[in-house]
């Protein structure tokens, strides 16, 4: 880019793929930094104060440059590579957004999206109520398959189960409800990717991540973690 032009984010129309190469979008300035880091839809995500019409950027506006991660209804992907998010409680969605903008909660390949000074408090809440709005379809998640390990861990099949229901029931259920489908203290569980839920764990574990009851999170061991994923893949039939 030439010295001296704005390198700032222009928000883009949702359909913005298609009108790139039309004059009458008018200039969409990259900065230099983001590409190369972050798939191109993911550095057009972030916005300027205003969409292309001079109107404020919708929510949807806003996640459509989140669904090559996250799926256009918030389904996640990859076996939880990119975690379920459509449905989520609108506050727990926001939390979590702040907590990536302030690197309390680290995602590497998110860092970058942060950073830019136009993902504020207002763009944050314009998300998360459109991505608590959407409704994705029912994973097949069942039947789960243990970690050889975790199995091997306990006298048999039976124990592992029993071990999952108990350990749930114990650390879990206080916060995500009987049920896993959540409270007003934690978020559903039930119906997310068993790999995610492992690496939320480990993460607990490792005080990769945090929240006000995570030592009980944290205290959980692989074999316990896996037997709890296990109960909660149940719960989601």
């Amino acid at each position: 880019m030439g010295r001296g032009r704005d390198h700032r984010y222009r928000f883009p129309a949702p359909n913005a793929p298609a009108l790139l190469a039309s004059r009458a979008m008018g200039p969409l300035l990259l900065g230099p930094v983001l590409l190369g880091t972050v798939p191109l839809s993911l550095s057009l995500l972030l916005p300027a104060a205003q969409a292309q019409d001079g109107s404020t950027p919708s929510g949807a506006d806003i996640y459509a440059y989140c669904v090559d991660c996250h799926g256009k209804r918030g389904e996640g992907g990859k076996d939880g590579t990119y975690p379920r998010i459509g449905g989520l409680p609108r506050d727990y969605l926001d939390r979590q957004l702040h907590a990536f903008k302030s690197q309390t909660r680290i995602n590497k390949p998110m860092v970058p999206i942060f950073k830019h000074y136009r993902f504020d408090a207002e763009i944050i809440d314009r998300v998360a109520g459109h991505v608590a709005g959407l409704s994705p379809p029912a994973p097949n998640l069942w039947p789960y398959a243990p970690n050889p390990d975790a199995l091997a861990a306990y006298p048999d099949r039976a124990a592992y189960v029993a071990a999952g229901e108990q350990t749930y029931a114990g650390s879990c259920a206080r916060c995500h409800g009987e049920d896993g489908g959540g409270t007003e203290a934690g978020p559903p569980l039930v119906a997310q990717y068993p790999a995610y839920l492992i690496k939320q764990i480990g993460d607990f574990a490792r005080s990769g991540r945090t929240h006000a009851q995570s030592e009980r999170c944290a205290d959980l061991t692989p074999a316990a973690a896996d037997a709890v994923v296990n109960h909660l893949v149940e719960l989601s039939k």
